[in-house]
Order: C-alpha cells, then structure tokens, then sequence
C-alpha cells in the first residue's frame, strides 16, 4: 500500500473514497453522503476540496485508493479529518500509515481530531498514533475531541 499527498488533479479518486466511505459507513461522520451528492457533487467542488489549505492523503492498493485522510491547519494546530480505511484495506497498518503522513506534513505542530462517540475502532487506531481522548463532553454531532501534542 503507498500513501501519497494528493491535489485538485485526484478529484476522482478522492470523491469515489469519500462517497464510498460515507455510504458504507455513515455512522463514523458527522457529515452525510447528502452533504456531498446533488448539486454539490461537482468537479468543481471536489477540485475546490482538495485545494483548500491544509493536505489530503489518499491510500492506494495498486491503482486503487483505499484509505484516505485530510488535514487542516486551524488556530489549534492541524485537525486530521475525513479519516476513512476501506474494509479491504483494514488490520494492515494502513490507518496508521494516514496518521503518520498527517503526523509528517504538520511538522512540529499540535494535532486533534473528532470522532463520533463510541467508535472504538477509530479510538483505538488513534491512540496507538498518540492521541488521547479529552475530557468533556459529547458534541452536538455526537462527536468526542482527541488530541496529539507535538
């Protein structure tokens, strides 16, 4: 599996990930496949996505992605988002192969995360990377912070 910084040219590859990750598992996002279809599932938009500050990362086996992970720098640091490892593509190491290439584009810089509430296996992938669950409570969208100092 290789893990490659990707931009606006990887529109496709990026949108078909992250459609599928959304329609496969939509109980692990705060976001909904609604939010990405319809009028909103455009070249432009998905090109615009991948342009916007910060760094996407798509996982490939062979020629096709089956992980995926952005980044994006904020006040706090950089929040790793859109976190998402096809099934095929699970218990191989490849979540935190993501994590690593976020870890390495932020340089010396803190990292958070939202995860939905319950996700143990997203929790237990992110502890492994470092990250550590946050006091507090639960978001509107059901989502719990993690945090990673740098």
């Amino acid at each position: 599996m290789d893990v490659s910084i990707v931009g606006p040219d990887d529109w496709s590859d990026w949108r078909h990930l992250r459609l599928r990750s959304l329609t496969e598992n939509p109980e692990a996002f705060a976001s909904s496949v609604i939010m990405w279809t319809g009028d909103r599932d455009t070249e432009a938009n998905w090109r615009s996505r991948l342009s916007s500050p910060g760094a996407c990362f798509l996982a490939y086996d062979g020629a096709a992605p089956v992980g995926m992970v952005g980044a994006q720098p904020d006040d706090a640091g950089v929040e790793l988002i859109s976190m998402w490892v096809a099934a095929e593509g699970r218990r191989q190491g490849l979540g935190g192969q993501l994590i690593d290439a976020v870890i390495d584009w932020a340089g010396h810089r803190a990292l958070h995360l939202r995860v939905i509430d319950g996700n143990m296996a997203a929790m237990t992938t992110y502890e492994s990377q470092g990250f550590v669950l946050q006091s507090g409570c639960v978001d509107d969208e059901g989502c719990r912070t993690m945090t990673r100092l740098a």
